[in-house]
């Protein structure tokens, strides 16, 4: 599998790659003219970021679920993630 194959160093790279567009997105505030929208909109962001970390987590979990079907037990699994069986456990049952 694709996802098997991809290392600590790749799985870094997408996630650097996924930053950088995360931060250019945020950077479009900067483009607001008017100070008081701006500062606003900011607040805005600010207040509803906490509630977008259920996206990564939803995705983490499916990703989990497909190695799981898949045919990897959860020691697999973990080492496949970076963490224990435990933890990739938890993942696969939206506890983590």
């Amino acid at each position: 599998m694709a996802d098997e194959e991809q290392g600590p160093d790749e799985a870094r790279a997408e996630a650097d790659r996924v930053l950088a567009a995360v931060r250019e997105a945020l950077r479009l505030l900067e483009s607001i003219p008017d100070a008081a929208v701006r500062a606003r909109a900011a607040g805005l962001v600010l207040r509803e970021w906490a509630g977008e970390k259920a996206l990564p987590a939803a995705i983490r979990q499916q990703a989990v679920d497909t190695l799981h079907r898949g045919g990897m037990d959860f020691p697999e699994i973990g080492e496949a993630i970076g963490t224990d069986r435990s933890r990739a456990w938890r993942i696969w049952k939206g506890m983590s």
